[in-house]
């Protein structure tokens, strides 16, 4: 799993559920309340996004549809009808971004994005939303420079705070990178992906005891998360704390027993402790 895809399983930007970028964008009717069925009140609301003069002929609405549904296909279909609708209006433009990027087709969603962002400066998602896409592509530099946009017009926009600092962690900018997870953290207090990446930075500039922190943080935020203890154990062991190294590596074995990365460690660990001289007494000449 690369960095990017690692980022978005600990919880930043899956596709359509990311906390600003990846949303869908539209003006979906009111639903008027009934006793009818589900399926009479999706029915009714198809209908009366056909009438909104903010989406002509109900092609945004649909679209938002299917991309709850994932056909993302017949999502892009609609959104490019809405795009013909309403040619300057952005949101169709982020719209089939959204659509084409959950359909892995990163240069069309790249294009549609840099248009939303054309038609409307202010759309904080759409810069956002462009700079992930250049995440994955491998261009922090540039995805940067959509996020540094995105938080001169939402300076707390803690989505826009978190993919810079994976743009800096990709990069190996490190203390830049602390600095956006300071953010982030401050902000999101109970998420554990923020202060797995800032471990790892304080791991890389050998600040092991906040990097430890960090990782503790991890597990008493999600006690079943095994990659926390490895790295906490790897931690420890570096910062010549074998002991707690030892009990870390066998709590992950205790939750995974088959984990062929964590006997590796262990099995070496404890060779190391095993061969190494007795406390207080000089080794063997």
């Amino acid at each position: 799993m690369n960095n990017y895809k690692l980022l978005m399983a600990l919880g930043l930007a899956l596709v359509f559920l990311t906390q600003s970028a990846g949303m869908l964008q539209a003006k979906k009717p009111k639903k008027k309340e009934s006793t009818e069925a589900s399926e009479n009140d999706t029915k009714a609301n198809a209908s009366a996004s056909k009438q909104n003069p903010n989406d002509p002929g109900g092609h945004s609405f649909a679209g938002v549809e299917a991309a709850k549904r994932k056909d993302y296909e017949t999502a892009i279909a609609e959104f490019s009808k809405a795009i013909e609708a309403e040619p300057s209006d952005a949101k169709n433009y982020f719209n089939r971004g959204t659509a084409y990027r959950a359909s892995n087709k990163l240069s069309e969603a790249l294009a549609d994005f840099a248009k939303a962002s054309e038609l409307d400066p202010k759309n904080v998602s759409a810069f956002i939303s462009h700079g992930e896409v250049l995440l994955n592509q491998k261009q922090p530099d540039a995805a940067i420079n959509d996020f540094d946009k995105a938080v001169q017009l939402a300076p707390n926009d803690v989505s826009a705070h978190r993919f810079r600092g994976f743009g800096y962690y990709s990069k190996g900018d490190w203390d830049k990178a602390i600095a956006e997870y300071n953010f982030v953290i401050q902000h999101a207090p109970h998420d554990t992906a923020p202060y797995e990446r800032r471990a790892t930075a304080y791991r890389n500039l050998k600040r092991y005891p906040e990097s430890i922190a960090d990782y503790s943080k991890v597990i008493e935020l999600d006690p079943s998360n095994i990659e926390a203890y490895r790295m906490r154990g790897y931690v420890y062991s570096v910062s010549g704390d074998n002991r707690k190294a030892l009990a870390d590596y066998q709590k992950v074995l205790k939750i995974k027993p088959d984990d062929a990365d964590t006997q590796s460690r262990l099995k070496n660990l404890e060779n190391q402790v095993t061969s190494s001289p007795a406390p207080n007494r000089p080794a063997a000449p």
